[in-house]
């Protein structure tokens, strides 16, 4: 293996939140990818890829830059147990980068059939641990990602990780790592990028979201970059709606603050979605205080962003700390997951 590989791709139970990504804690997410060649579930709780650079199929998966890839990969090589045939190590090219990954070796062969394929090339959408265990996924996820909040941009790390969806729905968290606004750092609004992620995979949904140290505050600023790949996702994938988590301090009296303008302008006359939001917060015991607390209309937010420049209806969620606290109150953050999976699963049928 040539030493000048130091970075690995990954798609199934070493992504960031799922069982697995423990083994990565030393490595840096760098950016998702999209690798042509096809996935397949082996019925064991974890997936495989045939990698084809002619295929029309693509895996989904991220990629990580290993400080030390030699100790590393030696210890990925026992973990995906290479050595007795279970995977096998490979090189892969694409957009001009070389990393590894591993691929159905000779005991993973006989799932390698059209029967067991992921058609989504999905892992996240198809078994992600988010799915039987929210708040196993969002530890993991909040473990892995506070190892980034501070540390600035590399030449080849993206400060934001979009992940691709299949409904028109976009699910932001720009305040997911630390950033600056007027020259002071902000710390980041724990557990938004896992609730992101999660959303996606229980949804459909796109998702961006921060993983390093913004220099410019993305709901402060417009010259951020962090809105410059908002406006790239929403234009090539027909964006009908965008929703923001953010996060506000324990001592708030309600759950969740809405916030659509001073006159619900974000919304673009879709208000049937304050409608939703309350019904699902009656589903779910979740208490909803009032559209003047937190606007987002003073700053340069992403709400108003999206909804003024790219004309995609917008909402801002402010969230309690207390749903946000998987840790100490699991009970309210599944409470939280359930709301907000319920509100985005019926946005499509309200602003389509």
């Amino acid at each position: 293996m040539p030493a000048k590989l130091n970075k690995v791709f990954v798609y199934g139970t070493l992504l960031q939140g799922e069982s697995r990504c423990s083994f990565l804690s030393d490595c840096k997410l760098l950016k998702t990818l999209e690798i042509p060649g096809t996935l397949y579930d082996t019925k064991r709780g974890y997936p495989a890829a045939v990698f084809d650079e002619g295929s029309r199929n693509t895996v989904a998966g991220e990629l990580y830059i290993m400080d030390n890839p030699d100790n590393k990969i030696a210890e990925l090589d026992v973990v995906e147990d290479v050595d007795s045939g279970l995977f096998k190590k490979v090189i892969l090219k694409h957009n001009g980068e070389e990393f590894i990954s591993y691929e159905a070796a000779r005991l993973l062969k006989e799932y390698v059939k059209p029967i067991n394929q992921v058609k989504t090339g999905s892992w996240r959408r198809h078994l992600s641990l988010s799915f039987h265990d929210p708040l196993g996924f969002a530890l993991n996820f909040e473990d892995r990602q506070k190892y980034l909040y501070r540390e600035s941009l590399t030449s080849d790390s993206e400060g934001s990780i979009y992940i691709a969806g299949d409904v028109p729905l976009l699910v932001t968290a720009p305040h997911a790592s630390v950033h600056k606004r007027m020259g002071k750092l902000k710390r980041q609004e724990f557990y938004t990028g896992a609730l992101s992620v999660m959303l996606h995979s229980l949804t459909g949904c796109h998702a961006l979201y921060t993983n390093r140290l913004m220099e410019s505050d993305p709901n402060y600023y417009d010259d951020s970059t962090f809105k410059v790949r908002l406006s790239e996702i929403a234009k090539k994938n027909d964006i009908k709606c965008l929703v923001d988590l953010h996060g506000t301090g324990a001592e708030k009296e309600y759950d969740v603050y809405p916030g659509v303008g001073m006159d619900k302008e974000f919304l673009l006359e879709h208000t049937n979605c304050l409608n939703e939001i309350e019904h699902q917060a009656s589903l779910t015991d979740i208490s909803i205080g009032g559209l003047d607390i937190f606007p987002a209309a003073k700053q340069m937010t992403v709400t108003k962003f999206a909804a003024r420049v790219l004309d995609v209806p917008s909402i801002q969620l402010e969230i309690n700390r207390r749903l946000r606290e998987p840790e100490n109150r699991p009970d309210d953050f599944m409470k939280l997951v359930k709301f907000l999976k319920g509100f985005i699963d019926n946005l499509s049928y309200l602003v389509g």
